[in-house]
């Protein structure tokens, strides 16, 4: 894991948001599946027709070990694209985790293996696979565009994206931003008005 990344992992992604100019955070609708998942790791790209998984299938055999699969699919949480097989593949392979705009199924068999996976919705609906689709392209998950290679982050509160050219300004920024949380949240613990730790009374 490179430098910027690793430093921004340890953050929350909402203080990533903040620190990038609070720019980059994709629609609530694409959200974690399995409480508690935690997702940090360069891109690595997909766009599919909505229902094909073919290419996702593709890019889990191909995506460099601690990728996020950040995967267009349509935008709609009645295509199904991701389900507990592609889950078990990924885990094993070493990958990060996966953002879509499509559905995703087999929540009980997601949960048990415990992949970091963010998407638009859960449904039952199976995939096809006739069709090629296209990796290591620019696309648009949930209203922010994804570069291969760049920075993507999600916890409870959803997901938050870094363009690569930024990664060492945003890394910088976030540590700061961090720092002063932690001081305010240490104020407050200590009985310190929270009007005055926010500088607003």
């Amino acid at each position: 894991m490179d430098a910027e990344l690793k430093a921004l992992a340890a953050m929350p992604p909402a203080t990533i948001y903040e620190a990038a100019g609070k720019r980059g955070d994709m629609s609530p609708s694409i959200r974690a599946i399995v409480p508690g998942a935690r997702l940090a790791g360069r891109a690595y790209t997909v766009r599919t027709m909505p229902c094909q998984a073919l290419p996702v299938l593709r890019a889990i055999a191909a995506a460099p070990p601690g990728s996020v699969l950040v995967i267009d699919a349509g935008g709609t949480d009645r295509s199904t694209i991701w389900g507990g097989t592609s889950a078990l593949a990924a885990k094993a392979r070493g990958l990060a985790g996966m953002v879509t705009n499509a559905a995703v199924r087999d929540i009980e068999e997601l949960q048990d293996i415990g992949f970091p996976l963010f998407a638009a919705g859960v449904s039952l609906r199976g995939t096809l696979k006739d069709h090629p689709g296209e990796t290591g392209i620019t696309v648009s998950l949930g209203g922010v565009p994804v570069a291969p290679g760049d920075l993507v982050f999600g916890d409870g509160d959803g997901v938050v994206v870094v363009p690569a050219d930024r990664a060492a300004e945003v890394a910088a920024a976030a540590t700061g931003q961090r720092a002063r949380e932690e001081a305010r949240d240490a104020r407050i613990r200590n009985g310190d008005d929270i009007l005055a730790v926010l500088n607003l009374s």
